[in-house]
C-alpha cells in the first residue's frame, strides 16, 4: 500500500522532482568545488594507468558487439588497475583516502541530508491538507532544524554504513572476484540499506510533526521495529527496482538520464517516507487529490 501510494503521489506532484534537481545541481556545484584538490591528481594518475581507457573499450565492444563477457572482462580490469595504483602509489592512495574521509563521509552526507526537512514539509502539507508550498521557502525556513537533523542523521549513517563496509569486505575476502562474489555483496547490500532506509524512514515526518529532531528518531524507530515486515519490504523492493532502473538508465543512456533518474528515485524515498508515516500512524491523507484513510496500527 505505501509503495503503491507513495508513487500515486509522485506522479501527482511531479514538480517536487524539479526542485530537488535544482537542489542537487548546485549541491553538486559545491561538492565539486570542494573536491577539485583532491580529485585533480586523482584523475590524472587513473588516465595514466589506462583506467578510463579500459572502461571505455569495454563499453565500446559491449555496445558495438553486445558482448557481455567483454564488458566484465573491461571492468575487472578496470578495477585492477585502480587496485595497483593505489598499492603503488603513495600519493594517489593518501589523497583517495582524505577524499573519502573529508568529502564523501562528511561533507556529501551533511550538504545532502538538508534537503530532508524541507522536503518533508512540503509533502505533509500536500498529504495532510492538500496545500502547496515551494520548496526553497521551507528550505530557509526550516534550516535550523534541517542543520540539526542532517548533523545527526549523518553520525547515525556513518556508524551504520561502517558496519556495512566491514561485512562487505569480509565477502571479499572470503569469496573470490566474479559473479558470485558480485551478486554476494549486492545482495547483502540491499538488505542492510534496505534496514537502514526503514529504521529512519519516518524520522524527517515525525521530526516536522512530532516536535523535534531527536524525538523523531525515537518516533520513527519505534513505528520500524512495530511494523518491520511491511516497511521493510516496501523498502527492499523499492532499493531493487531503483538500482535496476538507474542500471538500465546508465547503460543505454550511457549516464545521460541519471539527470532525471537521481531526483525522481530521492523524491520516490522521500514520498515513501512520508507515506509510510502516514500509513502506521493511521493518518488520513490526499493521494492526487483524494483521501485516502489508512487502518489504525496504534504503533506509537
Amino acid at each position: 500500500m505505501s509503495f503503491k501510494n507513495a508513487l500515486k503521489n509522485l506522479v501527482a506532484h511531479f514538480g517536487v522532482v524539479w526542485s530537488l534537481l535544482m537542489f542537487i545541481l548546485l549541491f553538486v556545484a559545491v561538492i565539486t568545488g570542494l573536491s577539485l584538490p583532491f580529485l585533480l591528481p586523482i584523475r590524472r594518475a587513473l588516465a595514466d594507468a589506462g583506467v578510463f581507457k579500459s572502461v571505455g573499450d569495454a563499453f565500446e565492444i559491449f555496445f558495438t558487439d553486445g558482448n557481455f563477457q567483454a564488458l566484465v572482462d573491461g571492468l575487472t580490469n578496470a578495477y585492477n588497475l585502480v587496485e595497483e595504483l593505489l598499492i603503488n602509489n603513495k600519493t594517489i592512495m593518501s589523497l583517495s583516502i582524505w577524499f573519502f574521509v573529508a568529502i564523501m563521509l562528511f561533507v556529501f552526507r551533511f550538504f545532502l541530508g538538508l534537503y530532508e526537512i524541507p522536503l518533508a514539509t512540503v509533502l505533509d502539507g500536500q498529504m495532510s491538507c492538500n496545500s502547496r508550498y515551494g520548496f526553497a521557502g521551507k528550505f530557509f525556513s526550516t534550516l535550523m532544524m534541517s542543520v540539526r537533523y542532517s548533523f545527526f542523521k549523518m553520525l547515525i549513517t556513518i556508524a551504520f554504513d561502517a558496519a556495512v563496509f566491514w561485512i562487505l569486505y569480509g565477502i571479499r575476502s572470503v569469496i573470490p572476484f566474479g559473479i558470485v562474489q558480485i551478486f554476494s555483496i549486492l545482495l547483502v547490500l540491499f538488505v542492510l540499506l534496505s534496514f537502514r532506509f526503514s529504521l529512519v524512514a519516518c524520522w524527517a515526518p515525525a521530526a516536522v510533526n512530532d516536535g523535534g529532531v531527536l524525538k523523531g528518531f525515537v518516533v520513527s524507530a519505534r513505528i520500524c521495529f512495530k511494523r518491520f515486515g511491511s516497511i521493510f519490504s516496501s523498502f527492499l523492493v523499492s532499493m531493487l527496482l531503483i538500482f535496476a532502473i538507474s542500471a538500465f538508465i546508465t547503460v543505454f543512456t550511457l549516464g545521460v538520464g541519471l539527470v532525471i533518474a537521481l531526483p525522481m528515485s530521492v523524491s520516490y524515498v522521500s514520498y515513501l517516507n512520508i507515506t509510510v508515516y502516514y500509513n502506521k500512524t493511521g493518518r488520513r491523507y490526499y493521494i492526487d487529490g483524494a483521501v485516502f484513510t489508512p487502518p489504525i496500527e496504534n504503533v506509537l
